[in-house]
């Protein structure tokens, strides 16, 4: 394929997605939005000392207000949405692909395998972690055989001792 080709194949694929999800999309228009130089919309220096001052100074009014033709809404590129923590109980592998599913839609997983024996505790874990590798989210332990995954885009606080190794994860008991 010919790098137009990929290109025209692309931009088709994005308009598709964008129309999808409620967003206008044209390949061909270039949209670019204007803005003013700081210069422009800089202020001049103050004046400063008994001397500096005019009677051609203006003083800001507070009173007065911008008409709304005027008013610029800064556009604002990030989606908000809930934030959603699912707590997960598996007794098996087969249930992995549902896990993964909430780590590849951005949830916060809390995933205890307290109930679990070793060896299919460890292959959950080596499943869920390459989606969240894939999702660059991490793993947070919680205790020796509970972990919360938690996504890029959300900050994790911990406010406590945390006697956990690093890799706790894959350390898991066998039995």
């Amino acid at each position: 394929m010919e790098v137009s080709m990929k290109i025209t194949k692309f931009k088709n694929a994005f308009k598709d997605f964008t129309d999808s999800v409620g967003l206008t999309f044209d390949p061909d228009e270039e949209n670019y939005e204007e803005y003013q130089e700081e210069s422009e919309l800089a202020a001049p220096a103050p004046k400063f000392g008994l001397n500096n001052s005019t009677k051609e100074d203006v003083v800001p009014s507070f009173n007065n207000t911008i008409p709304k033709a005027e008013i610029k809404t800064p556009i604002n590129n990030t989606v908000q949405e809930d934030c959603q923590t699912i707590f997960v109980n598996p007794k098996s592998f087969a249930e992995c692909r549902k896990i993964a599913d909430y780590i590849k839609n951005d949830k916060v997983v809390t995933l205890n395998l307290e109930n679990v024996n070793g060896k299919d505790a460890q292959r959950i874990l080596d499943f869920l972690s390459g989606a969240i590798n894939i999702k660059e989210a991490k793993w947070i332990p919680i205790s020796r055989n509970v972990f919360t995954s938690v996504p890029k885009n959300i900050n994790f606080l911990y406010d406590g001792k945390n006697d956990l190794k690093q890799n706790t994860f894959l350390d898991i008991d066998h039995e």
